[in-house]
């Protein structure tokens, strides 16, 4: 896309005849004929995407009803907004809880009400922005030294970075906020999470068609190993911290030291692995995904990466990047908004009404599955000009200052908004800037990724670039 064409897309008020010309990447088209019972079972359990309804990606609310269960996909920011925290008491994660909660118990992502509270409290503090800032160094570093690997290999050496991503950022995760173990964790957190990923749809697809626990589905031994080896591993790391003489004050250390406001006790063991697996799986998988995509778009978009090389070059004066770029770097985060616009990390949310309630015109009956399709938000005819087209301008400050909270969101929204954000949000700037300074990207194959919703967003079968180092 020329500098003109972004100027034009980012003066646009209205509608213009023709869409301007620019990247469209990939994306997952809808059925264009309602789903029945058999269709809809095997289009979720290839790609839940495909069956976000053709309406959801036009319409305010999509209501229809199976033989067990009725669905509501809303993507309405007023409507949003009363789910989300209007009449948040009114809608509860009880679908997400069953998903997660034989992995994650029932930590800060899995619990509602005052044991929600609690958790929150105890860990907000370590995600404050001056502190945060302090970890940019450690960003950095670790960037350098996968730049130093990519340039080991040979100028144009091909490399799955959504591998390289995943690893990168686990690493950023244990030098900052969580303890490292040994080197054998990050292996089984990879190995383990795929596995739990990989078959997590039929367990999913139980959940919310609301079949019985037990009936047995493909991959449940995988899937019940996978939770296994990862609680196992938390809690040997738990138990190590327990009898250490010292410990850093890291988040481990803050969760073992808190008490609840009402009974003063501590966290017991099971609480401590269900928060911190919490936090090693979220603090890094979310932000793997978005500089996934985002080097993706990047290496079919040579234009934008100049654009940012020029950005960053301004800004460091080729110094490493430090606290007080990352303001400053804002092409650098608009690349990376709209990437999370077109590839959110996570691309459905959803609630479950626990009573019988209106919100706007609508009449919700108790026990109703709202899904929140982000994936489709974020492409919704009515809301964004051109919604597939990659367009970082969307995101320039004006522009994004009239968008809606409840109409781009790839943190959530509401009480519940991720307590990452922030940190996700720097640890990104500062990964991509320290990239861009010295590496350019290009496709290494013909065909282009799909994406395929898990929990998290990710390239079907990985994301092959090829990276010349400078």
């Amino acid at each position: 896309m020329s500098a003109d064409h972004i100027a034009t897309l980012a003066a646009a008020s209205g509608r213009i005849d023709r869409p301007p010309p620019g990247f469209v990447p990939p994306h997952v088209a809808p059925s264009p004929r309602p789903l029945g019972r058999a269709g809809f079972i095997a289009r979720f359990l290839r790609n839940p995407l495909l069956v976000i309804p053709p309406a959801a990606y036009e319409e305010d609310i999509v209501r229809f009803s199976r033989t067990r269960t009725s669905f509501a996909w809303i993507t309405d920011p007023v409507l949003i907004k009363l789910v989300l925290l209007d009449e948040h008491d009114a809608f509860q994660k009880l679908t997400q809880f069953r998903v997660l909660a034989p992995l994650l118990g029932r930590g800060i992502l899995t619990s509602e009400g005052p044991e929600w509270k609690w958790q929150r409290q105890i860990s907000a503090p370590m995600f404050r922005r001056h502190e945060l800032m302090t970890f940019v160094p450690t960003f950095v570093r670790a960037t350098r030294q996968l730049l130093e690997t990519w340039d080991c290999a040979g100028p144009g050496s091909r490399h799955d970075v959504e591998r390289d991503m995943t690893r990168v950022t686990f690493e950023v995760v244990c030098a900052t906020i969580l303890p490292a173990g040994d080197a054998s964790v990050g292996r089984t957190v990879e190995t383990s999470t795929d596995r739990f990923q990989r078959y997590g749809n039929w367990h999913r697809l139980y959940v919310i068609t609301n079949a019985p626990h037990w009936l047995p589905f493909p991959g449940r031994r995988a899937l019940d190993d996978a939770i296994g080896t990862l609680r196992s591993l938390v809690g040997r790391m738990v138990d190590r911290r327990r009898a250490a003489e010292a410990a850093p004050d890291d988040l481990m250390q803050r969760l073992m030291k808190a008490r609840h406001p009402d009974t003063g006790a501590p966290m017991n063991d099971e609480q401590l692995i269900d928060n911190l697996l919490t936090f090693y799986l979220a603090g890094h998988e979310t932000t793997a995904m978005a500089l996934t995509w985002t080097l993706y778009l990047l290496a079919r978009s040579p234009e934008w990466t100049a654009e940012l090389k020029r950005e960053i070059a301004a800004v460091t004066g080729g110094a490493p990047v430090a606290a007080e770029h990352i303001d400053r770097l804002v092409l650098t985060q608009q690349v990376l908004k709209e990437s999370m616009r077109l590839f959110p990390p996570v691309p459905m949310l959803s609630r479950q009404a626990v009573r019988d309630i209106k919100i706007g015109a609508h009449a919700i009956s108790a026990g109703t599955s709202i899904l929140l399709p982000i994936y489709a938000m974020h492409r919704h005819r009515k809301r964004w000009q051109y919604p597939d087209v990659f367009d970082p301008m969307r995101f320039a400050p004006e522009r994004e200052a009239v968008l809606s909270r409840y109409q781009y969101m790839p943190f959530g929204a509401g009480p519940r908004i991720c307590i990452g954000m922030a940190f996700a949000m720097i640890e990104a700037t500062a990964m991509l800037a320290t990239m861009l300074q010295r590496a350019r990207f290009e496709p290494a194959t013909a065909w282009e990724p799909v994406p395929i919703a898990r929990v998290t967003l990710h390239p079907r079968d990985g994301m092959p670039l090829r990276v010349w180092v400078e």
